[in-house]
């Protein structure tokens, strides 16, 4: 087979290639061989119909069709080994003239290939890790944290609503603007925690100080930015009817608390301000390694040169809208449509919010793949053994069915061994680029005369 470059545009590559007649021949009488056994003619015995009969059948055009469909996938792995691409796509192909028997077939094959990325040098890549000391006030209010969810609550009906207090109430809303109709809402209800910090300060000051029965009617403005359209700088009112006013009782710190939060494996104070010490540092070293990781690759996206193909971008936009309506319709029994009208969340802002994460994930991808292939990261047998077994202790299943499950697919095998080999890509990052000790908390929160400067 003969081939030649035609021509290069970004990621798109055009090249000419000539099956040769005898090539072409070759297929032709295989395919005819095949549907001569397979054929159920009347007259004639499986595998010794004759070619003109075949082609009565089937027709010229669809054993031509048939044909093609052998040497075209096989020129097409041919070229990609022969220049050595990375295809991002199946390539299109667009045939020259006519096929005829006897004749050699001409295609042009349009690859959509990696683009090129040209990668910055890590170690002049500098990334802030926050440095957290864990004090006995974080102590505390992990252990006050402990015994809110421990908590119950009660409903009083000797006094008003206050700091501290939840609120069950029922409420209608209204948009307020000139010239609508402003019909209420259905009314709905919901019970409100006073002291939550996603809670409107209007609607706050409104429901502290009533009791059952109290009804109370608030207006404010909608912020413009606000991803409801319909309210979306506009005036709103709820109308609110108390039906319950509910004490947050909290648990006494004693050892019957610390029993049934280690469900039995301590049994007194200390051994169990010990243990929130211990999971609050597990925390944080975990929440300071992941922001240090994510400002790492942050700034690789930045620093590296790549133009990003939009259909790997319209191929992940799908991917991932997949992804989240699979989780909406688990955990929500909605389609996504539903739960967006339901959330308030405006269509054309979840598009936008969507392709943006799209955009970055394709990015990171290819970011990581180039250095992955600079550096000849592979994934070997001990990489494939370490990832079953943390997988299967997560999943608390055998380690030879959590293998067998992976490798049964080729498809989920393939994104298995691609993940492990990007995190090893980013483990590499990790160890190269440079990293800034930034002290946080106790009044210094990013302040430091002299942070520490190493190599992660």
């Amino acid at each position: 087979m003969k081939s030649e470059i035609l021509s290069q545009e970004g990621n798109r590559l055009k090249i000419k290639a000539t099956v040769e007649a005898p090539e072409f021949q070759k297929a032709l009488n295989t395919v005819v061989g095949e549907l001569s056994r397979k054929a159920n003619i009347k007259g004639f015995r499986k595998g010794r119909v004759p070619r003109n009969i075949i082609e009565m059948y089937f027709g010229r055009e669809g054993i031509y069709s048939e044909a093609l469909e052998k040497v075209l996938p096989a020129a097409m792995n041919e070229i990609s080994e022969e220049y050595d691409l990375n295809l991002i796509a199946e390539p299109q192909v667009d045939l020259e003239g006519d096929v005829e028997e006897g004749k050699d077939i001409t295609a042009v094959f349009t690859f959509e290939v990696r683009p090129e990325v040209t990668l910055p040098a890590l170690s002049s890549i500098v990334v802030e890790r926050p440095v957290i000391e864990i004090t006995d006030s974080m102590v505390e209010s992990a252990i006050e944290q402990i015994r809110q969810r421990h908590s119950e609550l009660k409903p009083v009906t000797d006094r008003s609503s206050r700091e501290g207090d939840s609120v069950s109430v029922e409420y209608t809303t209204v948009v307020l603007e000139e010239g609508g109709d402003n019909t209420p809402s259905p009314v709905q209800k919901a019970t409100l925690r006073l002291d939550q910090e996603s809670l409107r300060e209007e609607l706050k000051k409104a429901l502290t100080g009533r009791s059952q029965g109290d009804e109370e009617s608030v207006e404010f403005d909608v912020e413009a930015e606000h991803p409801d359209a319909s309210v979306a700088g506009k005036k709103l009112r709820y109308s609110l009817k108390v039906t319950e006013v509910l004490e947050r009782i909290l648990p006494d710190l004693d050892e019957e608390l610390v029993r049934k939060y280690s469900q039995g494996r301590i049994d007194n104070l200390e051994s169990f301000r010990n243990d929130v010490s211990e999971r609050l540092e597990a925390q944080v070293r975990h929440d300071t390694e992941n922001a240090t990781q994510a400002g790492a690759l942050a700034k690789l996206r930045e620093e590296a040169q790549v133009d990003v193909p939009e259909s790997l971008v319209e191929r992940q936009v799908l991917a991932m809208k997949d992804e989240e309506a699979e989780q909406v319709r688990k955990q929500f029994n909605l389609s996504m449509e539903e739960y967006l009208e339901k959330n308030g969340i405006d269509t054309g802002t979840f598009e936008t919010s969507i392709r943006e994460r799209a955009q970055r994930t394709v990015r990171q991808t290819l970011i990581l793949e180039a250095l992955a292939d600079e550096r000849s990261i592979e994934v070997n047998e001990e990489d494939i053994d370490a990832e079953v077994k943390s997988l299967s202790e997560y999943l608390k299943s055998d380690p030879d069915r959590v293998r067998s499950l992976l490798f049964k697919d080729r498809d989920r095998m393939t994104d298995f061994l691609h993940r492990i080999r990007m995190n090893k890509t980013i483990n590499l990052i990790m160890s190269e680029v440079t990293v800034k000790d930034v002290p946080m908390g106790n009044g210094s929160e990013g302040e430091t005369d002299s942070p520490e400067e190493t190599h992660a």
